[in-house]
């Protein structure tokens, strides 16, 4: 995969409320026409990386798009 293949990626990524660390250290790249899920129990922090992307908490490693 080239870099201009890549839409999303996501390096180092980490979450915390506080004191309690919600995400940590997660990696992923997401490439054009790729479908891609996050899948987990609850609590596992599915919502957090989510928001953490979408720049609705602050997140601590790298997010680049496009």
């Amino acid at each position: 995969m080239t870099r201009a293949d890549l839409l999303l990626s996501v390096s180092g990524l980490s979450v915390s409320y506080d004191s309690i660390k919600a995400v940590d250290d997660i990696s992923f790249d997401v490439a054009r026409g790729e479908i891609v899920t996050l899948i987990g129990a609850n609590g596992a922090g599915k919502s957090s990386i989510l928001r953490a992307i979408s720049g609705l908490i602050p997140y601590a490693g790298g997010i680049s798009y496009a």
